[in-house]
């Protein structure tokens, strides 16, 4: 087996930067065979696999080098013949049988299907991520809209440095900027700190926080930054399963299952399948066949949530070892902030409580101490208009609000001080809403007299 690993190996080979005309050598890959490697995946879906940076110049590129894709579970085998590689039908027909022999003779006898025999031919890379994911599940459709938010998010940073044409853009585009466009922004950030570029981070994550302040879903998602996520009301079974019917979308579903999962329990399922049955001896069928639909996503979603959090809690116990071992707590806290999740929160309250039941004060002490340090850092990761407004409600008299009204004098804006109006009108306790409002009068008092 090692030596049939070793064919999949990437070449290395001899380039010119077109950038500047260094000589370099370069690793790439030929065949990416997921079985064998399937970190090489998440290279591929990120567009990181076969690129390459110039020693002298710094320029990054991808390289458009022939590729062969092959995932033996999703049964897909994928052929990236770029034109850019000028060969010949010929030549491509010789080195796809050439790779796809290599993957064959790795293979035993039973796994050598058919699809093997009908390779899928992209001519561009996008074109290869897409068969990826479309055996990955993922609608065309998906993809379309996927591609309509990445041309989105290309237009906004084309004009961030252009107020009036940011302005107007966001105004023309605020219904398409909701939930799915922060949370893809937010993966690209997180992905590109991942892969060490923090610099290329920094325009989306300066596009985030303007966004935060013109956008309707970014004010009201500052809002839950600043207040925190929303109180859920609990419910009923029988109103739970109204509201999953009633859910006008899978994200709304998802949402719902999520907040309410203790709800959904055998006893839910019961409930749901006597509507069924009742439904069917009435003849309804039609509802009885969307009962059922229903049941089977929810099940599904169900069973994906609660992997997903046995994982989540399992990765979150390692997290808080790994930070109690840490020499240096505040630099470990720092270098992995994008794992401190709900999960480690909730891991760590459990440590808490057996601590206290243990009457072991000074493991209580220590872990005390391990999340107001988590909390703290990641508080200074917030935006800064955000940080801003949570400084503001906890300043203790109108001199130190004008104190940071002045030190922040560049936040200080229209936009800025229509945002706390907005999160006044978010605010569940009247108190805080109050004080929101007497903050965006006197802010706006100050940015008059500026």
């Amino acid at each position: 087996m090692g030596t049939m690993e070793a064919e999949f190996l990437p070449e290395e080979v001899s380039l010119s930067c077109p950038v500047c005309g260094t000589a370099l050598q370069v690793e790439l890959h030929t065949v990416v065979d997921v079985g064998l490697r399937p970190e090489l995946k998440g290279q591929v879906l990120r567009g990181r696999l076969n690129t390459v940076v110039c020693s002298c110049c710094g320029s990054e590129g991808f390289v458009a080098a022939p590729l062969l894709y092959h995932d033996p579970e999703k049964e897909v085998l994928v052929f990236f013949a770029p034109p850019e590689a000028e060969m010949s039908d010929q030549e491509q027909q010789q080195l796809l049988g050439k790779l796809t022999n290599q993957i064959m003779a790795r293979l035993a006898p039973e796994q050598r299907k058919g699809y093997l025999l009908i390779p899928k031919v992209v001519l561009t890379f996008q074109g290869l991520v897409e068969a990826i994911l479309q055996a990955e599940g993922v609608t065309p459709e998906i993809m379309a809209a996927h591609r309509a938010l990445v041309e989105l998010l290309n237009r906004l940073l084309d004009v961030q440095e252009d107020e009036e044409r940011l302005r107007q853009l966001v105004r023309e585009a605020d219904e398409q900027i909701g939930f799915e466009f922060f949370a893809a922004l937010g993966a690209y950030i997180e992905a590109l700190y991942q892969d060490g570029r923090p610099d290329e981070a920094f325009p989306l994550q300066t596009l985030r926080e303007r966004l935060l302040e013109l956008s309707s879903y970014g004010r009201k998602l500052a809002a839950r930054m600043v207040f925190g996520s929303p109180e859920h009301p609990p419910l009923g079974r029988e109103e739970l399963l109204e509201r999953a019917q009633a859910a006008s979308s899978e994200e709304e579903l998802a949402e719902l299952v999520t907040w309410y999962r203790s709800g959904v329990d055998y006893l839910f399922f019961q409930m749901l399948s006597e509507r069924i049955e009742r439904a069917r001896r009435e003849d309804r069928e039609e509802e009885a066949e969307r009962l059922e639909a229903l049941r089977g996503r929810l099940l599904a979603l169900t069973e994906r949530l609660d992997e997903q959090s046995r994982q989540e809690l399992e990765n979150a116990a390692g997290l808080l070892r790994r930070l109690l071992a840490a020499p240096e707590p505040e630099s470990f806290v720092r270098a992995h902030l994008q794992e401190f999740n709900e999960a480690f929160f909730i891991v760590l309250g459990a440590n808490l409580q057996a601590a206290d039941e243990a009457g072991d004060e000074r493991a209580r002490e220590r872990l005390r101490q391990i999340g107001t340090l988590v909390l703290e850092i990641a508080q200074e990761k917030l935006p800064p208009a955000v940080r801003l407004i949570r400084r503001l409600l906890v300043a203790p008299d109108e001199a130190t609000v004008d104190t940071l009204l002045a030190e922040n004098r560049p936040l200080v804006t229209d936009e800025w001080i229509a945002l706390m109006r907005d999160l006044a009108r978010e605010a569940q306790e009247e108190k805080t809403a109050d004080r929101l409002r007497a903050l965006a009068d006197r802010a706006a008092a100050w940015l008059r007299q500026a």
